[in-house]
Parts: structure tokens; sequence; C-alpha cells
């Protein structure tokens, strides 16, 4: 029985890995969004903006109401005490 040993930098073969992994990512979507004819870009961004759209909504609720409080209140409280 014969007994062979290589020595490979572990670099190297995360590497290769990723590459592979990154391919076979890319045929996914390729292959998914393949079927309907359209952009693959706005399909992704859809699908990714409702998988998250409550967090979305409450990121963009919470920035409102920040400028508000930051651009409303001072008016306000101006105007309150033009008045």
């Amino acid at each position: 029985m014969s007994r062979y040993e290589i020595e490979i930098d572990d670099e190297k073969i995360i590497e290769q890995i990723n590459n592979i992994l990154n391919t076979i990512v890319q045929y996914e979507i390729q292959h998914k969004y393949s079927v309907t004819n359209r952009d693959i870009i706005p399909l992704a961004v859809k699908e990714l903006v409702y998988a998250h759209k409550d967090e979305i909504i409450n990121d963009v609720v919470d920035r409102a109401v920040k400028e508000i409080v930051r651009k409303g209140l001072p008016k306000l409280l101006e105007r309150g005490i033009a008045e």
C-alpha cells in the first residue's frame, strides 16, 4: 500500500472553496431570475426590500422623526415665542 503526502497552503484551499461557492451562488441567482426574462438586480433588490420591509419602515420612521425634531422643533418654538 502506498502513501502520498501533499502539502497545500490553507489559504489556497480557502480561496478555491470561496471561488466555487461564489460560482454556485451566481449560477443560482441567474437561474432563479432568468426564468422571468427580466433584469436580475431589480428583482433581487425587490425581494430583499420585501423580506426586510418592517425593518426598513422602522428605520425610515426613526429618521423622519429625528429630522422633524431637529428641524421642526426649533421652528415651532420660534413661532410659539413670536406669538
